[in-house]
């Protein structure tokens, strides 16, 4: 972590000291020793604003071209990076993988968004610096700490369609060396929503039912500057939500899930001079609780993760040395039968051990036009042979305004608890997927006067072996193995046009992606799947979002195009593209020391019919409406004169 230290000082002629006020901002290690040769976006602050009431899912299904999976409104979204499988992409919270090791995913619809100052995006695998999953890229979620800035509340009520109610608090109290910072939300929805069932040409128009859920969270952080040199950070991270599966057959559903999780996350930061260490503690304990009675289901997926984590670098002149150890410890509780014979479930523990080693090296010449970075980690389990990873990448600044870029890694996952202890079907032999890919691209930064114009162009190309699939046993079950291989490549580009002046901002975003991801390698005799794309992948993605600022005015206006998704292995099923646009408007005033915001959004603006993921209908266009209000008062600066 890194410390800015700045002055706000007022001399006379007579002054012959100058106190300065220390103020501290927190970045993370590692990820600037990579940033400058990978693709990385950062959603901007003003769109952030505008997902305040959405969840993590939302974000960035119409903010990236990460693709979305969506198993119908308020249910399950997972995510897939550059033709990845939803346990290719980590998720970090403060530098530390949040990623579920029983299951191999996170559901990003019970994240909301309104808990971060800063959601970035890392495209392309990490695993030397991350570890495990992060083979299609990798989701940061920031916390970051301001100092100094007084007492500010924030209370935020909107009601929508299908019966939706959301209410959410912050209270900020920030010292020149304490800091409280808690967040709070509860969401509450019969979500009933209305959809076309293209199949039925007699009824078409249907309801769903049995879909509520109620949502409701809480995130506490405490920041302390015990010298100008070290601070201590605190967070503490609950989440529940409880929500009905609904059934979109002529069968009435009686299932439901719970989802329980409690995250601790800690840091030390200590910089001066040359040296910048962190060391950071998490605990997660998550739970999923799944029942259907109908089928005599009850499921509980209790798991607990525990890391530790030393980062430290080093700065001599142009050179960057980066050298840190991790520790983590995954341990699940499970009821299963061992046997048929068994009159009663039995009690099973699975855990598994991680320690790993990283070192990195960056290097800045010409002045920083040039920089060339290296990174490696070695991991050791009680489960599998874990080879070397490793990163290494060129950014070089060719004109004012060109930069080029290259990347090259090798990456991995491991095998998730489920793959290898699952009852019956685990397998635990399963070796680790292994991940080759390179990366390159161009960008073009230009500003001139009001106007500023980035466009940016990457192209990239995996191979992923050892990649594990469930496939039909004998015995009537299923089970994984290593047994496919992947090679996914395509190109990705964004371009962004800004225009400021006074009281009004403009700014056109657009992003696209094309991805292909193939298979290579049969798994049976008669398997048609070689060559074919990844089912669920799309090739073309798209999303455009206009944003105007004017006074008190803010208007977001966004498009979200989706290609073709394969259902079957030979590609010769499919879900057809969707096109869908939203529309958020809002309008500030203020009153006294209150300010109040006035917001309305529309979802799904055109009222497309459309399925992310097949018999899993999406809503008609719906709305929402609410505000916003916000006090803030701010400290005096201080301000030291000594005659």
């Amino acid at each position: 972590m890194c410390f800015i230290l700045n002055s706000n000082v007022k001399a006379q002629t007579k002054d012959t000291v100058i106190h300065q006020l220390h103020e501290v901002s927190i970045i993370e290690n590692k990820q600037h020793l990579l940033e400058t040769s990978k693709k990385t976006i950062s959603i901007d602050s003003l769109t952030l604003v505008r997902y305040n009431t959405s969840s993590l899912s939302d974000l960035l299904s119409n903010q990236s071209t990460i693709h979305v999976k969506t198993y119908g409104h308020g249910n399950i979204a997972t995510t897939s990076m550059r033709g990845g499988n939803s346990n290719h992409t980590a998720i970090l919270w403060n530098g530390l993988n949040i990623q579920n090791a029983m299951l191999g995913q996170t559901d990003l619809s019970i994240i909301p968004s309104l808990f971060f100052n800063n959601v970035s995006l890392e495209y392309g695998g990490g695993s030397a610096m991350w570890g495990s999953g992060a083979i299609g890229g990798s989701i940061r979620l920031q916390n970051k700490t301001l100092f100094n800035e007084g007492f500010k509340t924030n209370l935020q009520m909107s009601v929508g369609s299908f019966d939706t109610k959301k209410i959410a608090a912050t209270v900020l109290l920030s010292h020149k060396k304490i800091v409280s910072n808690t967040k709070i939300y509860y969401n509450t929805s019969e979500n009933n929503y209305k959809y076309k069932d293209t199949t039925d040409k007699e009824n078409s128009n249907k309801q769903i039912t049995h879909a509520g859920y109620t949502a409701k969270g809480l995130m506490q952080e405490l920041s302390f500057l015990a010298t100008p040199y070290q601070k201590i950070n605190i967070r503490l991270w609950y989440n529940s939500v409880s929500r009905n599966i609904p059934s979109y057959t002529a069968y009435a559903s009686k299932q439901s899930q719970e989802d329980e999780n409690l995250k601790f996350n800690t840091d030390w930061n200590y910089s001066k001079q040359k040296i910048n260490s962190t060391i950071r503690l998490g605990y997660f304990n998550d739970k999923l609780n799944y029942t259907d009675s109908l089928k005599d289901i009850y499921s509980k997926s209790p798991i607990r993760t525990f890391i530790t984590e030393s980062d430290n670098i080093y700065t001599h002149k142009n050179h960057t040395f980066n050298l840190g150890a991790n520790f983590t410890s995954y341990k699940t509780e499970t009821y299963s039968k061992i046997n048929e014979q068994e009159s009663r479930d039995t009690l099973l523990i699975h855990k598994i051990n991680k320690l790993a080693f990283f070192a990195a090296y960056k290097i800045s010449l010409l002045n920083s036009k040039f920089n060339y970075n290296l990174s490696i980690r070695k991991e050791f389990t009680n489960q599998t042979q874990i080879p070397f990873t490793g990163n290494t990448g060129i950014h070089y600044q060719l004109t004012k305004h060109i930069t080029a870029k290259v990347n090259a890694n090798k990456s991995y996952r491991q095998p998730t608890l489920n793959d290898l202890y699952w009852n019956p079907g685990g397998n635990p032999n399963l070796k680790p997927e292994d991940s080759y890919e390179i990366d390159g691209g161009i960008e073009l930064n230009y500003s001139k006067n009001n106007f500023s114009l980035l466009i940016e162009g990457t192209y990239f190309n995996r191979h992923t072996t050892n990649w594990i699939i469930w496939l039909p046993t004998e015995k009537s079950y299923w089970s994984p193995k290593n047994v496919a291989e992947v090679y996914s490549r395509g190109t990705e580009t964004k371009t962004e046009l800004s225009y400021s002046k006074k009281d009004i901002l403009i700014k056109l975003i657009l992003h696209t992606s094309y991805v292909l991801s193939t298979n290579q390698k049969a798994t049976s005799e008669n398997d048609n799947s070689v060559g074919r794309q990844v089912i669920f992948t799309p090739r073309y993605n798209g999303q455009g979002t206009l944003l105007i600022k004017y006074q008190n005015f803010n208007l977001l206006f966004n498009n979200n195009y989706t290609g073709y998704r394969f259902t079957s292995t030979d590609n010769t099923s499919w879900v057809n593209p969707y096109y869908i646009a939203n529309f958020k408007c809002s309008y500030n005033y203020s009153f006294s020391t209150i300010n109040t915001e006035l917001f309305f959004n529309i979802n799904n603006l055109f009222n497309k019919n459309y399925v992310i993921i097949p018999n899993r209908p999406m809503p008609l266009r719906n709305y929402e409406v609410g505000i916003n209000l916000k006090y803030d008062k701010k400290k005096k600066k201080v301000e030291t004169t000594i005659n």
